[in-house]
């Protein structure tokens, strides 16, 4: 039998110019460990990304706890509307449940 944790999965679709900015910032909030994939769609900023490359746009999973989780949220809609309004940026989180054995997760504060 298995014991699992609460966590709080924060996915983050953004510009792919990001990048380099969100993990240095992600850093200092207390991520350890996180997920990228390509990703295109159609939002605010009209259609993004190439069908054929998916460069354009990053999709960004991060399990981590509530706690690193709210204040990564807060931290993005503060942004999102001040330095960071010109980028596709678009953040929302759920509660899932980990397996405390994960080794990406026990190495969460």
């Amino acid at each position: 039998m298995f014991t699992t944790k609460n966590a709080r999965r924060v996915t983050i679709v953004m510009d792919a110019a990001l990048k380099g900015f969100m993990l240095e910032k992600l850093s200092e909030l207390g991520v350890r460990s996180y997920s990228f994939m390509n990703c295109h769609g159609q939002g605010h900023h009209a259609v993004t990304g190439d069908l054929y490359n998916g460069d354009d746009l990053l999709r960004l999973e991060i399990v981590t706890t509530t706690e690193i989780g709210a204040k990564i949220l807060d931290w993005i809609h503060a942004a999102q509307f001040a330095q960071l309004s010109q980028y596709a940026l678009f953040a929302y989180a759920d509660h899932v449940e980990v397996d405390e054995r994960d080794q990406s997760f026990r190495n969460t504060p």
